[in-house]
């Protein structure tokens, strides 16, 4: 009988810190106003990087012709061509409606930022990004797919419930919202994702002997801004090797180190630390300015450890002297 009731009260502990990692109210909103307005500049700065070769990338005289990239598109899927035959239908021209997506794109990423319906804007801009990035899937890589995720985690987050233009202009007052759940959901997919991103190079043997290092700082697109010489490596290949295996610790260990706060601020350095190389190195800046986003919002914002408040018994004890106890 007592064993039960023993395994009952340690059932019912779990049960409560399980709760109160998910659902104990988290008033601290800092980490909600960084992430709307860095990931609304990002998308932003994106876009204006294509915008010059939006024709070559998105139209109709695209560099590969559409009918090729609609073999890997279901039909069901909203892509920019469908978008630019559905109005040519009504009359309206493809580069009216290039035009038209153009402004809205800008114009999205602009309420983002200033936090005029960041939900609702995240949406459309999500509906809107997924149509041009399935339409020429050929030419996207990981910055966006983050891209889509981060604008899904605009629209679960409250993020214009502080600091925003929608409150400024129709004087509201921030109504309390529990952000923790959503919160929760972020911080484990971004452990998960570092996670097997680590055991899938683990599981091969280029990143042992650092092959896959030699591999990636030699692409045609690495290495074009600074054009640092690392012909050096070629007879210090144990450098290759180290950075391999960094790489592998540093993603398979996040799930662990990144949680306790004893090891939170160091391995959140070590992480960017490791974005700003890939970002100098193989010049992908956006995918490692997301990732750094993804990595501060997460856990940098994270409140301190909250000092035990004695009890009023506790008090009443310490407050009488020593030798009355005695």
């Amino acid at each position: 009988m007592n064993l039960n009731i023993k395994m009952m009260k340690k059932l019912n502990l779990i049960y409560h810190q399980i709760e109160n990692f998910f659902f104990a109210k988290d008033h601290q909103t800092e980490f909600l106003i960084f992430f709307r307005i860095s990931i609304g500049i990002i998308v932003l700065l994106q876009f204006f990087a294509v915008l010059p070769d939006f024709d070559k990338l998105f139209s109709s005289n695209s560099i590969i012709p559409q009918d090729i990239m609609n073999v890997f598109t279901p039909e069901w899927l909203i892509t920019f061509p469908k978008i630019i035959h559905f109005f040519e239908e009504f009359g309206i021209s493809e580069s009216t409606t290039t035009i038209m997506v153009k402004v809205s794109f800008i114009t999205l990423c602009a309420f983002i930022i200033t936090g005029f319906y960041s939900r609702i804007s995240a949406l459309a801009l999500l509906i809107l990004q997924i149509a041009l990035l399935k339409g020429s899937s050929f030419f996207a890589y990981g910055a966006d797919f983050f891209t889509s995720m981060s604008l899904f985690y605009l629209i679960l987050f409250p993020c214009d419930h502080r600091f925003s233009l929608k409150n400024y202009i129709f004087n509201k007052k921030s109504s309390e919202v529990n952000i923790t759940p959503v919160k929760r959901l972020f911080q484990i997919h971004i452990s998960i994702a570092y996670f097997f991103s680590g055991l899938d190079k683990m599981l091969g043997f280029n990143w042992w002997n650092g092959e896959s290092i030699w591999k990636a700082i030699h692409l045609p697109y690495s290495n074009r801004d600074l054009s640092i010489d690392f012909t050096w490596l070629a007879e210090h290949s144990y450098f290759l090797i180290i950075i391999g295996w960094s790489t592998i610790l540093i993603e398979m260990l996040y799930p662990i180190f990144m949680w306790f706060k004893a090891t939170q601020k160091t391995w959140l350095f070590l992480t960017i630390s490791m974005h700003i190389g890939i970002a100098v190195v193989l010049n992908l800046y956006y995918f490692s300015a997301i990732m750094i986003i993804w990595n501060i919002t997460n856990f940098y914002f994270e409140q301190p450890e909250t000092k035990k408040v004695p009890s009023l018994r506790e008090t009443q004890r310490n407050s009488i002297p020593k030798q009355v106890i005695e």
